[in-house]
This record gives structure tokens, sequence and C-alpha cells, in this order.
């Protein structure tokens, strides 16, 4: 789109007027165009010549998709986007970010057209084969499926009803953001361009007429038939809402009732026109097939735009800034920018060292080699050592009387005067040869500084002050007489401090009084009576009434060769990093503090100066002309800027925040807070201020709240990195500055949240509390039943070894008790040898007692037995055999051995079967049966003694528990005992125990 200019709206009722004296507009109903203002296309009286605009372009070379650009747009968020035929490229004044078919599924073609948007609304884009709409960093394409007709978009402009206008190849269609409908222009008209004006309408024109939409209205605007050109191809609007309408090979202007023309071949050399722009300051920009053009005046000729040669012009557009953006068919995109410097041609060749003007207003420039140049009216006088200079090389200069100029060089003073030149040397009385600086005094004497000392000429006769006199060295370098003060001090700069000589008496000021360094290299006092002093290495220094200031500061330069004062209260200081602007009293009210910033602009190549080295090896280095103007020395020239008339840069840059990634993962660039998961440690933010004046100017700060005290001056970096942040909300915000120092405090922001780990969120407390009791309680309960199951351990070898007691030393002791008594009774009878035989087998039972409580310590203290079942079967079996208690033993199946709590078990109710069989039933014969089966053990114990009668009441009578004890034992292993029993028919006893694997695996354990 060419231009967005305004147009002024009236509403009165039924009237026509004559636009410009060619255009008629005719409205229906109650709405009348006025156009008001003086038509005068004419440049303001601050602007500038089209060629002194800076130039810098971007090719494929520098990350362009492709070098033929249909449309250079500024959208509202600040980017700059191109349409080339390689894709689409959104630039932020440093890197190109590009988006294609390649790397955007939604873009199908390479090939494209044009953009627009509204204040609010989505960037469109047109391309060769649909439609494309860009919102939040998404595109979504509409195509033929969308009702989009198949025709070519040609142009693009929002309505004021917020619907889109697409020029196709066959006409007008409007777009509501949900369906696409065909626009009919009366008469069967054929639109060929469209614009959008300052009120939101859209103009049309057409083959029949200019028309307007607007809110849906399609209104006629009908010209006389010879008011226009035929096969309009644009249209827009100059500054004063007149109207410039532009075919292919001519423009028009209609202006306040006159027109003009221009054509190609007659007033252009061109042989198409292709562009055109009406810019803010009122220039007319021409776009041709050869080149660009400015128009500042309509009655003027155009001027060539020589920074772009004879490029072919297919877009232009300004930005916010006032930048001017050129696309050009073969050569890529291009910018001009305003200048605040210019160069003098025919310097710049040179290196400068020293420039002052003279009385009569000519300029004199001495160089470094090239001798002395005096410019005035636009004039080069060059002087050199052929004209009588004793050097070319320029180290001082100094205005004298009635346009006359004293020059210092390596081999002495020069005087010009008339045209004539006359030296002095050392042979004349000069400390030296070599001259440092010079001042011219009110009385017409001349202070000389040289490396032995000051010298004063006055009346042909040299004085000479010395390092013997008060001066702080003999190395004399800048000069400086005051007007403020009433003894018009005269001020010296030294290698070794700041000297003052006031009615003849020099005083000499170092650090130690307060200056920032020794080494003085520029003096300056402005209207105020403040001395400024530069310094090598220590940046600057100001005297005051209160007395010295030191000015070390970070943000400006530590070598300052030049100083000077503007009108407006500004200093500008020269030195090797370029030239700095800052205000005089915002220095001294800031001071030494780092936080408060006095806002320094620094000036360099991309502001038009040849170099940033605003380097003068003599003095004065700079120069502040009578009409206002400032000369600074450079290494490559002269550069001139008018402080009253800069090109200041009073717009805020936007900010956008352009990634943002967590441990290099990137992260959606959304309004909304984001959640962060724990165990992240590295967060990085790629942020940009959008200004394109001079993007290398852009300094930013940031700060990211929950962390930060305080913001972070990151200067140029674009990036700001942070590590393991702690769990909270943050919300990291960043602002930037442009070249001249003005902050976008609101910036831009992002928020998000770095979730705590589990262990660290409020639920997991009153949890892990929660766990610890139930764990207590479990832990408490597990205790209890093991003190349970000891209990039960230990009644249970208590209830053991009572059986064990009752079936071995109780069963004995009732022997030995029986054999006693009836030994007492024989004893009683006198039947001693019967006495004696039962006290013998007395003995045998002790004896047999002995040895099973001997067996059962062993048992308690040896777990395991010595022999198996079967084996101590036997053994048993043989001992009731030999006390005439016949027993039988039968062993069946296949052995296998048992845990040996469980044989114990079988063994002991065994032995107390066949002991009540033997001592109660009086038994003579027993049969024992085990048997061994795939599941179970089988004990079967059966005797011909005199039974009993098997109640409950008989287990525990007269103090006998025999029988219950077998029963707790059959218990213990988990078998059935029976007892079958009734008086004189013997008992029987059936054991039937189950074999698990269990059992088994205990015995091999």
């Amino acid at each position: 789109m060419e231009a967005n200019p305004s147009i002024m709206l009236a509403h009165t009722s039924n009237l026509r007027m004559n636009l410009l004296s060619r255009l008629h507009l005719a409205l229906s109903s109650s709405l009348l165009w006025t156009l008001c203002g003086v038509a005068s296309l004419s440049l303001p009286a601050q602007s500038q010549d089209p060629n002194s605009f800076g130039h810098q372009s971007w090719s494929t070379e520098n990350g362009l998709p492709q070098n033929s650009v249909h449309q250079v747009f500024q959208s509202t968020d600040g980017y700059i986007w191109i349409a080339t035929e390689g894709g689409i490229a959104r630039f932020n004044g440093v890197d190109f970010k590009i988006y294609n078919p390649e790397s955007t599924p939604e873009i199908t073609s390479d090939d494209i057209c044009c953009f627009t948007q509204s204040d609010t609304g989505p960037l469109w884009i047109a391309s060769s084969d649909g439609l494309l709409q860009y919102s939040a960093g998404t595109f979504r394409r509409y195509s033929i499926a969308d009702g989009l007709p198949p025709n070519r978009i040609t142009n693009l402009a929002t309505a004021d009803n917020g619907s889109l206008l697409l020029l196709t190849t066959e006409g007008l269609v409007s777009f509501s953001g949900s369906r696409f409908s065909s626009i009919s222009l009366p008469s069967f008209s054929i639109p060929s361009a469209i614009t959008k004006a300052h009120d939101g309408s859209i103009w049309i024109t057409s083959n029949s007429g200019i028309f307007q939409y607007l809110h849906g209205r399609i209104l006629p605007l009908p010209l006389s038939s010879t008011s226009t050109p035929k096969d309009i191809q644009s249209i827009g609007f100059l500054p004063d809402h007149s109207l410039w309408l532009r075919t292919g090979t001519s423009l028009t202007l209609l202006q306040n009732g006159h027109s003009r023309t221009l054509t190609t071949g007659h007033d252009l050399p061109v042989s198409r026109i292709q562009s055109v722009l009406a810019g803010s300051q009122g220039v007319l920009w021409i776009g041709t097939d050869r080149g660009l053009f400015a128009l500042d005046k309509i009655g003027n000729h155009p001027q060539s735009v020589s920074a772009l040669g004879s490029d072919s012009i297919l877009s232009l557009t300004q930005d916010k800034e006032g930048n001017l953006w050129v696309g050009t068919e073969t050569s890529g995109l291009q910018i001009l920018r305003p200048k605040n410097f210019r160069t003098i041609p025919g310097l710049s060749d040179h290196l400068i060292t020293a420039i002052t003007q003279a009385s009569d207003g000519a300029m004199w420039v001495g160089t470094d080699g090239d001798g002395l140049d005096r410019l005035q009216s636009g004039n080069i006088q060059r002087l050199s050592t052929h004209s009588g200079l004793l050097s070319e090389t320029i180290l001082a200069l100094a205005p004298g009387a009635d346009g006359s100029m004293w020059i210092g060089t390596p081999d002495g003073l020069n005087h010009i005067e008339s045209a004539k030149i006359r030296t002095y040397t050392s042979a004349d009385g000069l400390p030296d040869d070599l001259i440092r600086s010079l001042l011219s005094d009110e009385d017409g004497s001349l202070w000389i500084g040289t490396r032995h000392g000051l010298a004063h000429l006055q009346n042909d006769r040299f004085v000479t002050l010395t390092h013997s006199d008060g001066l702080g060295s003999d190395l004399v370098g800048a000069l400086l007489k005051s007007h403020t003060s009433n003894s018009h001090d005269l001020w010296i700069g030294t290698l070794d401090g700041l000297a003052r000589l006031r009615d003849g008496h020099i005083t000499t000021f170092t650090k130690k009084d307060g200056l920032s360094g020794d080494t003085i290299t520029a003096l300056a006092e402005d209207p105020h009576g403040t001395l400024w002093i530069g310094t090598k290495g220590a940046s600057l220094s100001a005297l005051t009434t209160t007395g010295f200031i030191s000015l070390h500061r970070n943000d400006l330069p530590k070598n300052i060769d030049s100083i000077l004062q503007d009108d407006r209260g500004n200093l500008w200081l020269g030195s090797s990093r370029g030239i700095i602007r800052v205000s005089a009293a915002a220095l001294i009210k800031c001071g030494l503090l780092s936080t408060c910033d006095p806002h320094p602009v620094s000036y360099g190549r991309v502001d038009g100066m040849p170099t940033e080295e605003a380097v003068g090896e003599g003095h004065p280095a700079a120069w502040r002309t009578t009409a206002g103007l400032l000369w600074f020395a450079t290494r490559k020239g002269v550069a001139v800027t008018d402080p009253t008339h800069l090109a200041e840069n009073l717009v805020p840059p936007p900010v956008v925040i352009e990634r943002f990634t967590v441990d290099g993962v990137d992260m959606p660039l959304t309004s909304t807070e984001q959640r962060i998961a724990p165990g992240h440690t590295s967060f990085a933010f790629e942020y940009a201020g959008l200004s394109y004046v001079a993007p290398a100017k852009v300094r930013y700060r940031y700060l990211l709240e929950g962390l930060d005290q305080r913001w972070t001056d990151a200067g140029s970096r674009p990036i700001a990195y942070y590590t393991n942040l702690p769990p909270r909300h943050y919300r990291f915000r960043v602002q930037a500055a442009n070249n001249d120092g003005i902050w976008n405090e609101t910036g831009a922001q992002i928020v998000f949240n770095v979730r705590p780990p589990f262990y660290r969120r409020l639920w997991f407390l009153p949890l892990v509390l929660g766990l610890g009791a139930v764990v207590a309680l479990v832990l408490y309960r597990l205790r209890v039943r093991r003190l349970q199951s000891q209990f039960q351990a230990v009644l249970a070898e208590r209830n053991r070894v009572a059986r064990e007691i009752h079936d071995t030393l109780a069963q004995s002791f009732v022997g030995v008790s029986v054999q006693l008594e009836l030994t007492s009774q024989l004893l009683a009878h006198s039947q001693t040898d019967a006495a004696r035989k039962q006290i013998d087998q007395t003995r045998t039972y002790v004896r047999e007692g002995l040895a099973e409580a001997r067996r059962s310590i062993w048992n308690l203290r040896a777990i395991t037995a010595q022999n198996s079942l079967p084996t101590r079967l036997t053994r048993l079996a043989d001992q009731w055999s030999q006390k005439k208690l016949g027993t039988h033993l039968n062993i069946s199946g296949t052995y296998r051995p048992l845990a040996q709590p469980f044989e114990d078990e079988v063994f002991r109710i065994a032995q107390e079967s066949l002991a009540n069989a033997a001592r109660h039933a009086s038994a003579t014969q027993v049969s024992v049966e085990l048997r061994y089966d795939a599941t179970r053990l089988l004990l079967w114990i059966s005797d011909n003694g005199s039974g009993f009668q098997v109640t409950d009441g008989h287990l525990s009578a007269n103090g006998h528990f025999g029988i219950q004890g077998m029963r707790e034992r059959a218990a213990q292993i988990h078998a059935q005992l029976t007892i079958e029993s009734s008086p004189g028919k013997g008992t029987t006893v059936t054991l039937e125990a189950p074999i698990t694997e269990g059992k088994e695996a205990a015995v091999n354990a």
C-alpha cells in the first residue's frame, strides 16, 4: 500500500464544491468533502536535503529471503514486514525472521503481494494464491474453499466498519471475518486502485471515476471528463489532504485549485513511475524504474536521490519514527534515515587537527600533513608550505583581528593577515617551536602553549611562564579565557593539572582538589560560569561556585578531546567513541550517582558522521560558529551539526519479547501466566526494541519481579538469563530506550509461575504427618503383635516343658514313688531281700528319669534332634519291650525327614501313649504303626489294656494331664488326634498329621 494520508470531513447538505478546479465531489444526502488549508507542497524549514539522509541496505546476503520487495509495512506492534517473491520477512532492526512454505505450512506461495492492518485487528497478508491472517504468532489461510474468489489479490485495505477490502484482478471483495462478498461499483466500473483515508473510509479509483467506501456504502465522486488521467494505478493524499494520482507514466498533483502533471521522459528521466509516498516532512517521494526522486515544492523539479542510484523502486513506506523504507526490484530493502551531521566535500580524506572561525566568518580547518584550508561561501582555499607556512601539519589555530589567523605548527608560529604570512620561531623568543595551543586575548595579545611552558606574545615580545612560575607542567595544552568572572581568569590545561592565571598569580589544581584527572585535554565555559574540564582517561570535571565536581561516569567517554555547548544547555563532547550530547544541568544533578541517568545521546556514522573518531590532535578540536553550527574535527574530515534543528527521535520504541526458553525449550509467548514444572534450572528471555533510526543504540533494562529488587541495565544486550529460580510467581519486564534516550516505560512483560516440587507444596506436610501417624500406628500394632507372639511362644514353650516334665520326670518320679512305697512295706514286713530288689528297681527308674531329664535339657539347649522319628520310635519300642510290655512297631511308606519340632511332637505323643498303656491300663501288648503317605503322617497305637471311659472330665482327673498334653501337641502340628477306648477293651490312639512342602523345607533349612 502506498500511503495512508488524511482527509478532512465536513457534514453539510446538498452542496457541491470544486476540488482543486478539476475534482468535483457530488455526494448524496448530507455528506460533503471540504479540503482545507493552503495548498503548498513545501518542505518545513528544518527539513533536510533529500541527499543528506543516511542510507542502509539489506539483501539476501543479510538474511532477506529474496531481493524483490513488493511492499514494506509496519504493523501496530512495531515490526517491519517485507513482502518478497521468496516469502515474508519480519524485521526488528537487527534480524530477519522468515516465513515461507518451508517454515510455515499455512503459507503455500512464496510470492507475497501486500499487507494491511487496522489499529486493533490482526495483520492481513495477500499472496499469489490466497489470503493469510497473522495474529498472536500464528497464521491462518483463507482459500477458495473458504469462499475467497479465485482471482489474484493486488491490494488490501481495512475499512472503518472493521471489514477487509480486497482489490483483485476482477473487482472488489469484502471480507467480514466469516464470509467473502463481492462489491459492485456503479455503472459496471472496474476498480484499479484503493487507499485508506484518515477517517477510515476507502477511496477507490476506476475507469469511470473515483468512489468512496464508507460505512459499508459506495458513494460516487464523479469527475469531469478531463479531470483525471486514464489507467490510474494508485491514489493517495498529500499532507494538506490534497490528492495525487499515479499512472505508469505520469503523476498528477491536485492542490488548491491547481494541478500539475509530472510525466516520464520529460519531468522525470525514467520510463515508469512505480510508487509514490507523501512523507511526513512534506516531501513527495517518487519511486521509478530508474531510482528515487524527491519533490519538495509543487513548482520545483524532482530531485534524484543519489544514495539509491538507478535501482528500480517498487514500494515506499515511512515508519512511525520518520524513516523512509524503500523496496527495490533487485537490490533488496533500503532505508533512508534523517542525519544530524553532514560533512564538507573536499575534506573527507583529511585528518583534521584544529578548527576555528575568523572574525570575517571564514572557517579555517587545520590538517595533519595536508596544510590549512579556508572555507567561505562554498569555496575552499588551501594553504601549505608553498604558500609560506612553516609546516603542513597544523596543531593550533586562533582567530586574530580583522580576519587574520594565528597558526601553530611543529616548526613554529604563523600569522596570516591580508594574504601575508609572518612566522615566529624559537629564534624570535618562543620557548619551543612545537606549538600545541593558541588563544587570542581581548587586548590583542596571544597566548601560546608549548612543550616548554606558556608564552605570551604582546607588542612583539615573548614572556614565558613555566613550572617554576606555578604551572603544574611545562607541557601546555588547552587554553581558555573566562568571560564571566570579573578578573577574566586564564585557564591553562597542562599534563599535570589545571592552572589558573589571575592577576599575575598562577594556582594549579589537581585530583587532590577534586578534579577527575590531571591530564587536561579540553576546556569550555557555559553562560552560568561553570567551567567544564575534559581529561584523558578520567572523563569530565566541572568547576562551579561550590568547587570541583568529578564526573567520571560509565556513560561518558573516558577521553574527551573537545567540549562545546549549544543554546539549549547541552554539552557536546568529542571523543574516539563519537560525539556525546548531554544536558549540563542533568550532569550536575546526577554527579557520580549510577542510579541517576542524565540521558546522554551518542552520535556516530549512522547519524552522518564520517567516522566515530572525533579526535582532534590540535586545539581547538571543535568550534561553534556565529550561526550556531557545531564543527568537529575527525580523522576523516569535518562533522557539522545544527543543534537547533536536530532530527530528534521522540518516539518511544515498541518493546517485544521474541523468545522465552526454559532449559533451551521454547515456551509460548502468551499474556496469561505460564506454569513451569519443577526441576528446570535455566531461563532465557530474548527481547527487542523496535527502533529503526539507530538499532545499535537501543538500550535495555529489565526486572524480574519476584527476584530482582531493582532494574538491571543491560546496555544493548537483547537477552537476559536467570538460573535456579526458586518456586514462586514471576513477572519478567523489559523496557527499551531509543537512540535519543527516550524510554518506553510500559515495555513488554511475560508472567510465569515456577511450580515447587511435590515435597514443597502445601499439601505435602499434612500428608507426611498423616502418613507418619499411620506408620507409627502400624508399627505400634506390629510391636504389640510381636509381643503377643513372643508371649504365646513363651506360653507354648512353658506348656511344652510341662509336657516334657510330665512325660519324663513326672512318670519317673511316680515309678520311684511306687517302688519306695513297696520297699517301705517290704521292710515293714522284714522282707529284706524283696526290699533290696525294689531298691534296685528304684535305682533303675532314677537313672532312667535322669536320662530323660538330660535329654529334655539337651532339647531345650539344642533344637535339633539327634535321630530321625523312625529311629527314636524303634528305640522307644525296644525300651518298653524290655519292661515286659510287648511292643510291635511297623513303619511303612516312603520316609522323608520332617521338621524337628514336628517329629518331636509325634514322638512325645507316641511316648505318652505307651506310658499310659503300661502304667495305667496294665497292658501287656501294644501295636505301633507309623505310615508315611504323600500328604500325611499316620501314627496308630493300640493296646490290650483295661481301657477307660473317654470323657472330658476324665482328662484331668486326679491331676493327670497326659491325654490333655497329647491333644495340645497334636494341635501344635495341626494334626488330628483320636482316642478310642472303653473299659475292658483296650485303647487305640490315632494321630493323623498333614505333611506340607513347608515342613519338609523347614527340615532342610
